[in-house]
């Protein structure tokens, strides 16, 4: 693809330096014959592909830099290769040494300069030969540039930076565990760590996350204050890495290079401020490299595409659900990188769309619809709620230290949640996905088991699948149960096994071996609520008694936990239980009804209900059981396919449930009323005013069909303006609480949508503007955007929207909200 920006359009409008090299290729061709060539390096290949992209920017013509030698390893995708399409990638198998030769390129001065930091004092920039005036892009993997120099062109520098970089030089940046952790740990970090705080004196800075997402930092003087702005900007939505650990070849790192080319392409306008920076196409650039794979024939060329920025699907979406603006606080003593935005989630504040449209659009469609969230996914588990991703993270990471460790102590974890919250199946997901092959699960209830002879067979068992090669996945369901009358009596026989990795029966003490113990609760939701008890304001009695039972000691062993959250809210603020319902049915209708990819097999009503109705009183058990209990013939879940009432008691409120499900046939039985209410309240105004001369000022039984269809219009629309604020209404049968009234912001918004329907349907009514009414001839002059209305028109809208709770409480009706 060629692109030729105004600013960067010739060979001199770009100088190039910083360190580079001649890359000497070798490799066993399938003739059996060697094979090598060469391709630039550093510098020299950002300018390659440069030039392959429409900005000729070209090696110097003294081409002696010094020769690394490496020799090739050939990989092919097997999945592509059963498709009769392979993808080769080549990995570099070692460094066969270098030869002398230089290391600076330095192009001829122009108006732009890019500079490629190796990390050979290339941080220097006293050594450039640049006017006082000249934009720099400084891009690095490896080294920072110097601070004393640096301050000298600091307010005319881009920094692109890698993560990484910075990481080695002591900013504690998480990595594998959220992107709002991650982004807002990026930014604490770069406030307050005085070994890289010196680089906000930039006015842009982008710190790239392999090819999985990156943290745009700017000052583009539209701030009044000057106040630093700060975004997000995802790829695909999976964690930093996983599209390499998803490849696993292709070990020859060029992206960075194609991210600072297609960084140099877009430099100029950005600088100028002519236009905004496109993160994504940078980002989706690199990907696109790591996808395809490397080829002999694209290591030679070093021309590798780059994403065009300027076509508008580019901007698009990265205008849209990729990127994310990063919640900042100024630092106060005593906070630590956590605390100034530690409630930040994304899925829980997308500002585009609502959570509930994601939720019912995902259910039909699939993870399409959340590609640029960020989130989790191992086999059929999928999250994309920032705590439960940061907790099956920080277990995934345990579990793969542990499978490649030589420690054969056993790794413990413990699992809360309410009942049907799903605790072993998210740790299950993870284990078999990450070591696939290896893990075999088993489960025992503690609740059941008599004493310790049934502990000791339980742990023989484990031993059986270790000497079979397996790692065990072991639960413990209900390990917090009681034993004989006392509460957590079994807690004290898992400490042996924990520490040492031995057990006890009737035959004397054993070892255990390697394996995963999996201690799921079935009295505390929470892993805070079990250790409620070790708090300093816990009762003196209460502390005691979880002493004497060990019950510090047990946690102690533990090396991660997990609150399971499953389908009910967790509190009044909780709106991800939306998502989380969402995912979960969406799961159950793959496995239930047989359906391939694409759209799920179920009724927008039934969809509604699942979603909203107040509580499973058996968590995702209870999701599961109304599936297997409808009737469902031929092709689609529809209402008449559904269980009992009273089988729908045993999970539900089923009242409460059905009342969802016919909500829109309800809701359709008052248009009539509503409709009658919205024009009597009309008819009080023109009243008030004075004017009855025109013909809609005639009671609802003489007024003419069109404006009695009109008010019916009015009244439709009302169900469709409270969807968009996360309300509905209803006649006060289900279990929500009302709501009295709407706040000032809520108001303006839905008053500028009141009027955006009436114009829409003024416009298919055949209507067009004119600055004087003319009834005869369809012409009307507030068929303007609500910026021209006048005053006194909005405040029509206005008013109309804040009668909306009185006039549907005048017919019997309330405003409840959803979420």
């Amino acid at each position: 693809m060629s692109h030729t920006l105004d600013a960067l359009n010739t060979s001199a409008s770009l100088s190039i330096h910083g360190r580079a090299a001649i890359r000497v290729f070798t490799y066993a061709g399938e003739d059996g014959i060697h094979h090598e060539f060469t391709a630039p390096g550093g510098a020299a290949l950002v300018a390659r592909i440069l030039g392959g992209n429409g900005l000729a920017a070209t090696m110097p013509p003294d081409a002696s830099f010094k020769r690394e030698y490496l020799e090739l390893a050939r990989h092919e995708d097997k999945q592509d290769k059963q498709n009769q399409n392979p993808r080769v990638y080549y990995a570099i198998a070692r460094s066969s040494g270098i030869t002398p030769g230089a290391v600076r390129m330095d192009t001829a001065p122009a108006p732009h300069a890019l500079l490629w930091d190796g990390n050979l004092g290339d941080g220097n920039f006293e050594t450039l030969s640049l006017s006082a005036e000249t934009p720099v892009l400084w891009a690095s993997q490896a080294g920072l540039p110097e601070k004393e120099p640096f301050a000298q062109l600091a307010a005319r520098c881009f920094l692109l930076l890698d993560a990484d970089l910075l990481r080695a030089h002591g900013a504690m940046i998480s990595r594998q565990i959220s992107w709002e952790r991650t982004a807002t740990d990026l930014v604490w970090q770069m406030h307050n760590n005085p070994e890289i705080s010196y680089l906000l004196q930039a006015p842009r800075i982008l710190v790239t996350f392999a090819e999985d997402g990156a943290v745009y930092l700017h000052r583009d003087g539209r701030d009044r204050d000057g106040s630093l702005a700060a975004s997000l900007i995802l790829t695909h939505g999976g964690a930093e890495g996983s599209l390499r650990e998803k490849l696993k070849e292709g070990k020859i790192d060029d992206a960075f290079a194609v991210m600072t080319a297609a960084t140099a392409l877009q430099f100029a306008d950005v600088m100028s401020g002519k236009k905004p920076l496109r993160v994504l196409p940078i980002l989706k650039s690199a990907e696109a490299l790591m996808l395809s794979g490397y080829s002999i024939d694209n290591l030679k060329n070093s021309a590798f595409a780059l994403m065009d920025a300027n076509a508008p699907s580019a901007s698009a979406e990265n205008k849209t659900k990729t990127t994310f603006e990063i919640p900042i606080k100024p630092a106060k003593p005593g906070e630590n990188a956590n605390d100034p935005v530690a409630a930040w989630c994304i899925s829980n504040s997308v500002s585009n769309k609502h959570i509930f449209d994601i939720a019912c659009d995902y259910v039909k469609n699939g993870a399409k619809v959340i590609d640029g969230l960020p989130q989790l996914s191992f086999g059929a588990l999928t999250t994309i709620d920032r705590w439960e991703i940061e907790a099956f993270q920080n277990i995934r990471n345990l579990i793969v230290s542990y499978a490649g460790a030589d420690n054969v102590r056993p790794l413990s974890i413990a699992v809360f949640g309410s009942p049907g919250s799903g605790k072993s199946f998210g740790v299950t997901q993870i284990a078999k996905n990450v070591i696939p092959g290896k893990v075999e699960k088993l489960e025992f209830n503690v609740s059941q088991l008599t004493g310790l002879n049934d502990l000791g067979a339980a742990f023989q068992k484990v031993r059986d699948v270790i000497l079979e090669g397996k790692l065990p996945l072991v639960f413990f369901d209900e390990f917090d149960s009681d034993r004989d009358g006392r509460p957590l009596g079994w807690i004290k026989s898992f400490l042996m096994p924990m520490q040492d990795g031995k057990f006890k029966d009737d035959t004397g003490e054993h070892p255990l071996g390697k394996c995963i113990l999996v201690f799921a609760g079935g009295t505390a939701a929470s892993f805070e609520d079990f250790i409620a008890p070790m708090q300093s304001e816990a009762p003196d009695q209460q502390r005691q008694e979880f002493k004497n039972i060990k019950g510090p000691d047990f946690v102690s062993r533990l090396r991660g936990t997990i609150n399971v959250l499953g389908p009910n809210p967790k509190d009044k603020n909780d709106k991800n239980y939306i998502l989380r319902r969402a995912l979960l049915l969406r799961s159950l209708c793959e496995r239930k009804l047989r359906m391939k990819k694409g759209e799920a097999p179920i009724s927008p009503d039934i969809l509604w209900a699942m979603l909203l109705v107040p509580n499973y009183k058996h968590g995702a058990r209870s999701m599961e059981a109304i599936l297997d209990m409808s009737r469902i013939e031929g092709n689609k879940w529809e209402p008449v396919s559904l269980p009992f009432h009273s089988q729908l008691s045993l999970h539900v409120d089923a009242g409460a449930f059905i009342k969802l499900v016919l909500r829109e046939v309800i809701l359709n039985s008052y248009i009539e009323q509503l409709a009658q209410a919205i024009h009597a309240d009309y008819l009080k105004g023109i009243k008030a005013a004075g004017d009855t001369t025109h013909s809609s000022a005639a009671d609802w039984a003489d007024l003419p069909e069109d404006l009695r269809e009109a008010n019916r219009a009015q009244a439709r629309s009302i169900a469709k303006k409270l969807r968009m604020i996360d309300h509905a209404y209803d006649a006060g049968d289900t279990p929500f609480p009302s709501v009295e009234a709407f706040d000032e912001a809520t108001v303006l918004r839905l008053a500028r949508e009141e009027h955006i329907r009436w114009m829409q349907e003024r416009i298919a009514a055949g209507w067009t503007y004119g600055p004087v009414r003319d009834n005869a001839k369809k012409i009307h002059p507030l068929l303007v955007d609500w910026d021209e209305l006048p005053d006194k028109e909005k405040q029509k809208d206005i008013d109309a929207i804040n009668n909306i709770i009185p006039l549907l409480k005048s017919i019997g009706l309330r405003v409840y909200k959803t979420i």
